[in-house]
């Protein structure tokens, strides 16, 4: 019996690992109920070659010689062009495929290629110039020649056909002229499909391949968690559910929809208070016992502060109703800042184990960020589009939708309806205002009763200030609004820190015993989530002064809320800050107006699509007060005066680049958060921010990468508490680094207590 000899890594035999991904990439397509235009058997075979071949260029005693010396040494002198291993590969793949579907065969090949970086635009992958092509033989031969003679063997364990060197060099133009003549092609291409595919292909064969270089073996989810989980949960919480109570009412609305649905695209339109969080979460779970399939649910936030509140509410649920510890199996938390350590019920995970676990959501319910999941579906990066497999059966909650810019709602309609049909996935789309992503008959409302419930709702209301007023006259209306509620707590929410600041010192000319907190992105977030917990805990009544971030999941219960022009969804976020708990009818105020500056709303520095600010001021026109059992209609009114005004371009132009497989500039098209000129300030504070600087400091210089990236990550969490992010122009220390570091000797002239990070005294900061 022959020994093999050849690794693909420090412990690792070639013909093994070659085994394992080509099996396993294989078990993840037959796992999967997937509807490409391909049948599952020729995909299946597909991702057996791609995973068979794509490390077959290992075999050259070029990179043998490479991982020897990196094993010994850590470093190795041998040329990158002849260690390199996957062009060599790809051309092999492509030999063994192209008779049997040459668009599957040239997919396969990009895949191998591709597979240890990133997709590249299609055209990129033509190779038409003369000299070109003959320099890449001229790489395949030496390579060629150098190949050990176990790579036949190994072919011929695998039942792949090896090519001779002659062969394979008139491959080389084959391919390429087989690449160019179909990337003429895409110019007529009127699908998404053939995107979707590559992507898939490329997920499936990175996953297998890393998960057998870091476990040695399968990582598979037990599903276990019954449907029935918020039910029981809601008994041991709220005792038994009570018929007149409102959000019972709407709960039972839903699930009796979801044992109906007829719909991969749903949604649940409901007021704020309504219990959305446990509503949504026991559709998904019900919806996935009537499918009989074990479906992963991935539930998507746009803030990582409401992410870390309802995971907890989640798993809270899961402990209670089963009676254990909660494992990383049954619900995962995946944002940039949570750790990457993963918990089984007898193993704990973290470093390149954890990390692959978790970021590829190997859980039966994954909480995440809009980012997380948007980019898996447009990225072209190796670390993001690892998880695209695994959103095939999948139901998808997305909460607070309204978030998503109106220029990204046509190509997320033309690419979740694709996915949704081909990965099997389910979408259900959570909010109180429901944007107008998909037309009425592409949707199915699972609150069947929404337009009622939000009749019944009379917590708030918006008292409208069309009038502009410019700094003075605004600080004196605050002013009037806190001296005649003089009982009330009050928040008052600005467009920019600057005149946040401003109002907070001119309140000290006020006689009045409330309790003043300010909040700002330029206070660390340690200092903020203190002074939010205290808001919300404290018994004493305050006056609350605030940048937009308490929009974004801050639970926090005022009286009154003062409210600086902004989009129509930001204003009903800063009205769901007001009256939560129903204290009475319409007892929340909330005022609305207008603050300029050199005859310029503020709102226009800080909301860069003016037409957003435009539109809501149309809807608004003319209306003095508005109740919130009418706040659904605006809000519709809203959706459309946006749709019939902002222009489809961003959508039109990524349609465009999706169906050319232009990967890198998809990527680079799609944005959920606009690019910023920021730059990251480390503030030491206190000793706990003087300790983890010095683990950071320290952490930084250790040598191998590996090891590097997980000591830096173990402390991510404690380590982001002290950095926010500051606009350049308005940073006064040195930005050349990734990372501006205020010591505790600089905090006098760069940190305040009340403000946080100061910045110039004339300028308006826009955070």
């Amino acid at each position: 019996m022959y020994s093999y000899s050849l690794k693909s890594h420090e412990d690792t035999k070639l013909i093994e690992h070659l085994k394992f991904v080509g099996n396993r990439a294989k078990e993840l397509v037959c796992n999967k109920d997937l509807k490409f235009i391909y049948n599952k058997d020729l995909l299946e075979i597909a991702a057996k070659i791609m995973g068979y071949t794509h490390d077959l260029g290992k075999g050259t005693t070029y990179f043998q010689k490479y991982l020897d010396d990196m094993i010994k040494y850590k470093k190795s002198d041998v040329n990158d062009n002849l260690k390199n291993h996957a062009a060599i590969s790809a051309l092999i793949c492509y030999y063994n495929l192209k008779d049997l579907n040459e668009e599957l065969a040239i997919m396969a090949y990009i895949v191998v290629k591709r597979h240890h970086g990133y997709l590249k635009n299609f055209r990129n992958e033509c190779c038409s110039k003369k000299l070109e092509i003959n320099e890449q033989k001229k790489v395949i031969e030496i390579q060629y020649k150098s190949f050990s003679s176990e790579i036949k063997l190994i072919c011929s364990e695998l039942n792949l056909k090896f090519l001779k060197l002659e062969e394979t060099l008139d491959l080389i133009e084959d391919v390429y002229e087989k690449i160019e003549d179909y990337n003429c092609d895409l110019d007529s291409n009127e699908d998404t499909e053939k995107y979707i595919i590559i992507k898939f292909l490329f997920s499936i064969l990175i996953y297998a391949d890393k998960e057998h270089a870091i476990f040695k073996k399968e990582n598979e989810i037990s599903y276990k968690l019954p449907s029935s989980l918020i039910d029981d949960y809601k008994i041991k919480k709220f005792g038994e559910p009570q018929n007149d109570n409102i959000r019972n009412i709407v709960y039972e609305d839903v699930i009796d929809s979801i044992e109906n649905y007829d719909n991969r695209i749903m949604s649940i339109t409901l007021p704020t208070g309504t219990g959305k969080t446990l509503t949504s979460m026991s559709a998904a779970l019900k919806l996935k016992a009537k499918l009989k399939k074990d479906m992963k649910i991935i539930y998507c936030l746009p803030f990582t502060s409401v992410i870390d509140q309802n995971f907890e509410e989640y798993k809270n649920a899961i402990r209670d109703v089963t009676g254990s510890n909660v494992s990383s199996e049954q619900i995962l938390k995946h944002h940039y800042l949570s750790p990457k350590n993963y918990v089984k019920t007898d193993v704990y995970y973290d470093g390149d184990e954890g990390r692959f676990l978790t970021q590829n959501w190997n859980s039966e319910i994954v909480v995440t960020t809009f980012i997380q999941f948007f980019n898996t579906v447009f990225s072209n990066n190796n670390s993001d589009l690892i998880k695209f497999n695994t959103l095939a059966n999948s139901i998808v909650l997305l909460d607070e939708v309204q978030s998503i810019p109106y220029k990204y709602w046509r190509i997320i309609n033309t690419i979740f309806k694709k996915i949704a049909s081909i990965l099997n996935i389910y979408f259900v789309f959570i909010t109180a205002t429901q944007p107008l992503i998909f037309e009425k008959g592409e949707v199915l409302e699972l609150a069947k009763n929404s337009v009622e419930y939000f009749k019944q709702f009379k917590r708030t209301k918006l008292i409208i200030n069309e009038e502009p007023m410019d700094k003075e006259y605004f600080f004196s209306f605050a002013k009037n609004i806190i001296a005649q509620n003089k009982d009330k707590n009050i928040l008052i929410i600005l467009n920019t820190i600057k005149i946040s600041q401003e109002l907070f010192i001119e309140l000290d000319e006020i006689d009045d015993s409330r309790e003043r907190v300010y909040l700002s992105t330029s206070i660390i977030p340690k200092e903020r989530k203190i002074r939010i917990d205290k808001i919300k805990n404290n018994s004493v009544k305050q006056i609350v002064i605030s940048t937009q971030l308490v929009e974004a999941g801050v639970d926090i219960d005022m009286d009154i809320v003062i409210r600086d022009l902004a989009p129509l969804d930001s204003i009903n976020q800063s009205a769901g800050r007001s009256n939560r708990e129903n204290r009475g009818e319409y007892l929340g105020e909330v005022y609305i107006v207008k603050v300029v500056q050199n005859e310029k709303a503020l709102a226009k520095y800080v909301y860069r699509d003016t037409i957003l600010i435009s539109s809501t001021e149309r809807v608004l026109k003319g209306r003095n007060i508005i109740y919130e059992e009418d706040y659904k209609k605006i809000s519709d009114l809203y959706f459309k005066e946006l749709k019939s005004t902002l222009s489809n371009n961003d959508s039109k132009k990524l349609d465009k680049l999706i169906k050319l497989l232009e990967f890198e500039e998809v990527n680079k098209t799609f944005n959920l958060i606009e690019d910023q000129d920021k730059v990251s300030v480390f503030i030491e504070i206190d000793e706990e921010a003087i300790s983890v600087w010095k683990k950071y400091q320290k952490y930084k210089k250790i040598e191998d990468k590996i090891e590097r990236r997980n000591k830096l990550e173990s402390i991510k969490g404690e380590f982001y508490k002290y950095v926010i992010s500051v606009f350049k122009n308005k940073c006064n220390e040195n930005t050349d680094e990734n990372m501006v570091y205020i010591s505790m000797n600089q905090l006098k002239n760069t940190y305040d207590d009340n403000f946080g990070y100061i910045t110039e005294q004339n300028s308006i900061l826009i955070l």
